[in-house]
C-alpha cells in the first residue's frame, strides 16, 4: 500500500486520538468506550479511503476491498497504543476488548469504506465531502430516533452502538449488536452493488438486485431481534395498555389485572405527591412504560438496571415496578419538570446547551425525598463528617456531576435542591431549573452553599451511621473504577451461577481486584454454602482484620465468623461475635438479623435450625423456604423468632397465617424487630386492601419515637398512600381472603418498642 501525505496525515490523527484516549479514565483501556471513540475518526478515514479507491478503480468490490484494507491498516497504530497502555492501566479482559474493537471499530471501518466507494461513484469529485455529510446525517437521524422513540440505546451504521444509559455498567456483544452489524455490512454491500449498475452488463443488475434482497432480508431479521424499535413496536411487544385520570400505562399484557390495577393506583398516588410538591398539574397525561424485568427492558428500550425518563416525551421507563418504589416518584418528577423548562427540550440546560444534570437530578431527588433510617440531609451530613463529601460547588457543575459516585452525587444535589426549595420556595427552585443556574435564588451562590453546609452540619447522627455512610458513599464513579464493565459483567455472572461456578467467577474478580469488598464477602458466603468451612473461616478472618476494608465490612466479616462458630457449636464465641458486629451495625435489617441470631443460640433445636437457615445462603425457592420454616416452628411453636421468620415468609402465600405468626412474635424484646413486625402487619393490611386500617397503623408507626427521622417520613408517606388507595379503590370489590378485622394490631406494642429504642 502506497503511503502518501493523505494516508500519513490520517495515521497521525488516529494515533493522536488514541494517545489522548490513553489518558482519559474509562477510555484508557481496550474496551467498549475506546472502541466507540476510535470508530469516529477511523470511519471518517475509511469513508475517504472508499471515495479515493473508487476514483482509482471503477470495479466497485475491488475498490471496497482496497479501501477496507487501508482503513484496517490505519486501525493498527491505535490498537498498538492502547495495548501498550495496559502496562500502565489494568485491563481485566483483553479478549473482550479486542472483540469490541473488531465488532465496533473495524466493522464500522469496513462499512464506511463501502459507503465511500458507493458515493465515490455518484460524486467522484466531492465524494469525501458528501460522505462527511452522510456521516453527520446518520448521526442526526440516530439522535432523532432517540428523541421521538422510547429506546435510549442507538445502533449506527458506522459507529456501531451507543448504550445510552451511562450507569448501565454491563455492556455485552449480544445478538442485537451482531444483527445490527450484519445489517450494516449487507446495506454497504447493496450500495456498492447498486453503484455498479448503469452502463454495466446485465450481470451487474442481477447482482445488485440480489444484494438489495439480501439487505432487506437481513433488515427484517434485525427488526425481529430488536434492532429497530419505535414506540409502536415497543408498545406491541409489551401488549397491554391501561389509562387513568393522569397516566397512561404501557405494560405486559400477561400481567394480572389486580397487579395492573395496583400499579395504576400507585401512579396516581405518585402524581398526587408531585402535584403537592410542584404546585401544578401536568398539561398532558404522563406515559409510563412498564417492563417485567431488566433483561426485557434492555432489549426493548436499551436501559438495563437504570430507570430512565424522557421529559420532553412526558414519559418514563421502569422495570419490575412495585407499589412503594421511590423510583416511580423520582422518574415521574422528571416528567413534572418538563412543565418548568422551555420547549422543545424541556430540560434544565447549562448555558442553554448542555443538560444541567445536577439540577435535573437534584430537583427529582428533592421531590422524591427518598428515606430509610436517615433522609438526604442526614446522609449529606454523614458524608461531611467522615470527609468523603466532595465540594458541593464541584458536584453542582455539569462537568463534575458524572465524575462522582452516583449515590454520592444524587444525595448531595437532592439535599441541596430540597434545602433551596424549603427555604426559598418552589418557584425559586423552578426558576433555577428553568435558567440552568442559581441566579433566581435570592442569595449569592457561595453564601447559599455555605448556608447549606452549616444546615446539614447541624444534623445529629449516631457513630454507627458514620461508619455505615463510609461503606455507602466512599466509592469511585464509573470513570474511576478499574475495568468497570468487565467487573460488572463478572458480578452478574456470579449472581446467576450455581455456587461452585459462582465461586470460580468471584475468584476471577478477586484476581483482578484483590481487595474488592463485595467479592470478598460473596466468597465467604459461597464457601459456607459449599461447606468449605476452613476456607470460609480464613477468608472471613482476613477481612475482619483488614483495617482498609472499613468498619461495616469488618463487622460483616465478624458476623460470618460468628456464624461459623455457631454452626460448629461454639455458642459463647458466636455470642461475642454477634455482639461485636452489632456495635458497628446501623441498618435496621442488620440489627434485626443479629438479634435473631443471638436469640437462636439459646433457642434449642428450633434455634439451631434457624441459625442454619439464617447463616447459610440458601438456593431454596420461596415454597421450599416456607416448608423449612414450617419445620422450624413445629420444633417449638412458642419460640417467637421462629414465628417472626415464618410470618415474613407467609405474607404473600398465607396472609391470615402471617398475621397470626407476626402477632405472636411481638414478644421479642428488640426495637428493630418489633418495629418491623408492626410495619409488616400494616403493609399486610394494605395489601389486603384494608386501607383505612392500614392508614391507622402506619400513622401510629409514623408518630412513634423509636423511629429515626427518615423512617418516620417513610411511614407518613405510607399513611398518605393508604388513604389515596382507599379513594382509588372505593366501591371496588376486595379480592383478599382475609377479613380486615382478623388483623388487629395492638397499639400498646408500639409503645413498648419505644422503651427499647436503640
Amino acid at each position: 500500500m502506497r503511503i502518501d501525505r493523505f494516508t500519513l496525515a490520517w495515521w497521525m490523527v488516529l494515533a493522536a486520538v488514541a494517545a489522548a484516549l490513553c489518558a482519559v479514565p474509562l477510555f484508557d483501556l481496550l474496551g467498549f468506550e475506546f472502541s466507540f471513540a476510535m470508530a469516529i475518526p477511523l470511519t471518517l478515514y475509511a469513508g475517504a479511503c472508499g471515495v479515493r479507491a473508487r476514483r482509482a478503480d471503477r470495479r466497485g468490490f475491488v475498490a471496497w476491498a482496497r479501501a477496507s484494507r487501508a482503513a484496517l491498516v490505519g486501525a493498527l497504530p491505535p490498537l498498538v497504543l492502547i495495548t501498550a497502555n495496559a502496562l500502565r492501566v489494568q485491563n481485566c479482559d483483553f479478549a473482550e476488548g479486542l472483540a469490541f474493537y473488531g465488532v465496533i471499530t473495524l466493522t464500522g471501518a469496513v462499512v464506511a469504506a463501502g459507503w465511500g466507494v458507493a458515493l465515490g461513484r455518484s460524486a467522484p469529485r466531492r465524494g469525501v465531502a458528501v460522505f462527511a455529510l452522510v456521516f453527520v446525517g446518520t448521526v442526526l437521524a440516530a439522535g432523532w430516533r432517540f428523541w421521538v422513540d422510547p429506546p435510549v440505546d442507538l445502533f449506527h451504521a458506522f459507529l456501531g452502538y451507543w448504550p445510552g444509559a451511562l450507569y448501565d455498567d454491563v455492556i455485552l456483544i449480544d445478538d442485537r449488536l451482531l444483527w445490527s452489524r450484519l445489517e450494516d455490512l449487507a446495506v454497504a454491500a447493496a450500495l456498492v452493488g447498486l453503484s455498479r449498475v448503469g452502463r454495466a452488463p446485465r450481470r451487474a443488475w442481477l447482482q445488485a438486485a440480489g444484494l438489495v434482497t439480501l439487505a432487506l432480508s437481513v433488515h427484517l431479521g434485525a427488526r425481529a431481534h430488536a434492532v429497530h424499535r419505535d414506540a409502536a413496536w415497543v408498545a406491541e411487544a409489551l401488549g397491554g395498555r391501561t389509562e387513568t385520570e393522569h397516566v397512561v400505562l404501557i405494560h405486559p399484557a400477561a400481567w394480572r389485572p389486580a397487579e395492573v390495577e395496583a400499579l395504576a393506583a400507585e401512579m396516581e398516588f405518585a402524581y398526587a405527591e408531585l402535584r403537592a410538591f410542584f404546585g401544578f398539574d401536568l398539561s398532558r397525561k404522563a406515559t409510563v412504560w412498564l417492563y417485567p424485568d431488566d433483561v426485557t427492558k434492555k432489549r426493548l428500550m436499551g436501559a438495563r438496571r437504570v430507570r430512565i425518563a424522557k421529559p420532553w416525551q412526558w414519559a418514563f421507563h421502569v422495570h419490575a415496578p412495585a407499589v412503594g418504589q421511590s423510583v416511580i416518584i423520582h422518574e415521574m418528577a422528571h416528567v413534572f419538570s418538563a412543565e418548568i423548562a422551555d420547549a422543545p427540550h424541556h430540560l434544565s440546560l447549562y448555558r442553554g446547551v448542555v443538560p444541567h444534570m445536577p439540577l435535573i437530578e437534584g430537583l427529582a431527588e428533592a421531590a422524591t425525598w427518598k428515606t430509610d433510617r436517615l433522609d438526604l440531609h442526614q446522609w449529606s451530613a454523614a458524608m461531611q463528617a467522615i470527609g468523603v463529601a466532595p465540594p458541593l460547588d464541584e458536584v453542582l457543575a455539569p462537568t463534575g456531576f458524572y465524575g462522582r459516585n452516583s449515590r454520592t452525587a444524587y444525595t448531595l444535589v437532592g439535599s441541596f435542591a430540597r434545602y433551596c426549595r424549603d427555604r426559598f420556595g418552589t418557584e425559586a427552585l423552578a426558576g433555577a431549573y428553568r435558567a440552568g443556574d442559581f441566579d433566581d435564588i435570592p442569595r449569592p451562590f457561595d453564601a447559599l452553599v455555605a448556608d447549606w453546609r452549616a444546615f446539614v452540619g447541624a444534623q445529629a447522627l449516631e457513630p454507627a451511621a458514620l461508619a455505615f455512610a463510609r461503606a455507602r458513599y466512599d466509592r469511585p464513579a464509573i470513570f474511576g473504577r478499574a475495568c468497570a464493565h468487565e467487573i460488572a459483567a463478572l458480578r452478574a455472572r456470579a449472581a446467576a451461577a450455581p455456587p461452585a461456578q459462582a465461586l470460580i467467577v468471584t475468584d476471577e474478580i478477586l484476581g483482578h481486584l484483590p481487595g474488592d469488598i463485595p467479592a470478598r464477602l460473596t466468597r465467604i458466603g459461597l464457601l459456607m454454602q459449599l461447606e468449605r468451612w476452613d476456607a470460609a473461616r480464613v477468608t472471613a478472618a482476613a477481612l475482619a482484620a483488614d483495617e482498609r476494608a472499613g468498619a461495616v465490612a469488618r463487622a460483616m466479616a465478624r458476623e460470618r465468623l460468628a456464624d461459623l462458630r455457631a454452626l460448629s457449636g461454639e455458642a459463647d464465641a458466636a455470642r461475642e461475635g454477634y455482639a461485636a458486629a452489632r456495635v458497628a451495625a446501623f441498618a435496621r435489617s442488620d440489627l434485626r438479623r443479629l438479634r435473631i441470631k443471638r436469640m437462636a443460640l439459646d433457642g434449642g433445636r428450633a434455634g439451631a435450625r434457624a441459625l442454619r437457615y439464617l447463616s447459610l445462603p440458601s438456593p431454596l425457592d420461596p415454597v421450599e423456604r416456607l416448608s423449612e420454616l414450617d419445620t422450624l416452628v413445629a420444633l417449638d411453636g412458642d419460640w417467637a423468632p421462629g414465628r417472626y421468620l415464618r410470618g415474613r415468609a407467609r405474607l404473600t402465600h398465607d396472609p391470615a397465617g402471617a398475621a397470626d405468626d407476626l402477632s405472636r412474635a411481638r414478644t421479642i424484646d428488640d426495637a428493630s424487630v418489633r418495629i418491623e413486625i408492626e410495619r409488616l402487619l400494616a403493609r399486610l393490611l394494605f395489601d389486603q386492601r384494608c386501607f383505612a386500617a392500614a392508614a391507622a397503623r402506619f400513622e401510629a408507626l409514623a408518630g412513634h419515637p423509636a423511629l429515626d427521622r427518615g423512617e418516620a417520613e417513610r411511614a407518613a408517606q405510607w399513611v398518605r398512600r393508604s388513604r389515596a388507595f382507599g379513594t382509588f379503590f372505593a366501591g371496588r370489590a376486595r379480592p383478599g381472603a382475609v377479613d380486615c378485622a382478623e388483623i388487629d394490631i395492638d397499639a400498646a406494642a408500639l409503645d413498648d418498642a419505644a422503651r427499647s429504642k436503640e
